[in-house]
């Protein structure tokens, strides 16, 4: 059976089934990724050949599953029989097409982390999964080594350097908060790496819209350029450059905690950044999954919401003796080692879709 996987075509990233490997990232490889590589072998064993539209034409297909793309479907004429399905991915922040329920409606299924859409029929629940089988074994934390450690350290590619909408899922302002607190008052305990921040970010502020409504191009640009040049000495003197990604881990683990906040407060999102601290031994500062504790023991963590501020959540990080520390350690270990970290792996929740996939083409248990 010819299946489609319908994939963003902004560039050769996905294309030519580039999307079911581990190279031709030219950004790095996001780790939820290898997902879709499982899905592929899983869909094959039962007899389904899945390969991108380039290769794969989606009027030739008796299915087509289509990730984070939606625009394309709302106008197309389906042939008889043929299934169509949509995986989300992405947060609503920066694809929020894709989570309007009004362009759900032409798919069959619909699979994604929020839980609070799944309702076991259209809306399918899966985890934001990971390739487990990656990570390092946890090793624990000695008391020699603690003392040695830095205090924080943040890893980020995206900020918003002004305060959101109100009602946003965004968390890209708060994160840029905090790094703008440590980096003024704790720059020698902490550190920021980042591959760098994207110029229109620095170019945005409030008023901006105004100034080039009421003032000549050249004047409101220039206005706009030295706003971005303070913004931009400023975080850039707090970055210590790109971590390649298969340091990622060993630097996390050189300090005691990681501000770990996602890019979007939303249901189900839970990224691989919390993972990236835990399998480092390192003790997250998380911001992001409402409801972090059905997912991960609140005792792996600090939960950032407990603390009305960044002078206060730094207090605390401070002042925790390698004891307490210890106790945190002992819960990730805990975690990691159970069999509730595996609901997070690439093979389990590409299971997820392909036993709903068999299931509709009557092929149920093949797998």
């Amino acid at each position: 059976m010819k299946a489609t996987f319908y994939v963003s075509d902004d560039g050769p990233d996905y294309l030519n089934n580039n999307v079911f490997t581990a190279t031709h990232f030219s950004n790095g490889l996001k780790n939820y990724l290898f997902m879709f590589a499982d899905l592929r072998q899983q869909l094959a064993a039962a007899g389904i050949d899945l390969a991108t539209q380039d290769i794969h034409p989606v009027e030739e297909s008796e299915l087509v599953i289509a990730i984070d793309q939606v625009a394309f479907f709302q106008t197309y004429a389906r042939r008889p029989g043929q299934r169509l399905y949509l995986i989300i991915n992405e947060p609503a922040t920066y694809f929020p097409e894709v989570w309007r329920r009004e362009n759900h409606t032409v798919f069959d299924r619909v699979f994604t982390y929020d839980y609070t859409l799944a309702d076991g029929h259209k809306y399918i629940h899966h985890y934001f999964a990971l390739d487990l089988a990656d990570y390092p074994p946890f090793e624990p934390v000695s008391a020699a080594e603690f003392e040695q450690r830095k205090l924080l350290v943040l890893m980020a590619g995206m900020l918003e350097l002004n305060k959101p909408r109100a009602g946003s899922p965004s968390l890209l302002y708060p994160r840029y908060r905090t790094l703008a607190w440590f980096g003024r008052h704790w720059p020698d305990r902490f550190d920021f790496f980042s591959r760098g921040i994207e110029d229109k970010i620095y170019r945005s502020f409030p008023g901006l819209g105004l100034l080039q409504r009421v003032l000549p191009a050249s004047i409101a640009g220039l206005i706009a350029d030295k706003v971005a040049s303070r913004r931009r000495r400023f975080v850039e003197s707090l970055n210590r450059g790109p971590v390649p990604a298969n340091a990622k881990l060993r630097t996390i683990r050189q300090y005691r905690f990681a501000v770990c906040y996602e890019n979007s407060r939303l249901p189900g999102y839970l990224s691989e950044k919390i993972f990236d601290c835990l399998f480092a031994g390192c003790v997250p500062v998380y911001l992001g999954e409402p409801d972090v504790g059905r997912f991960i023991p609140e005792g792996c963590l600090v939960n950032r919401e407990a603390f009305s501020s960044d002078a206060e959540l730094a207090d605390f990080l401070e002042r925790m003796p390698y004891a307490q520390y210890q106790k945190y350690m002992v819960a990730i270990e805990q975690f990691l080692q159970s069999p509730e970290i595996e609901k997070f792996s690439s093979a389990a929740n590409a299971q997820i879709i392909t036993s709903a996939i068999l299931k509709d083409a009557g092929i149920e248990g093949n797998s």
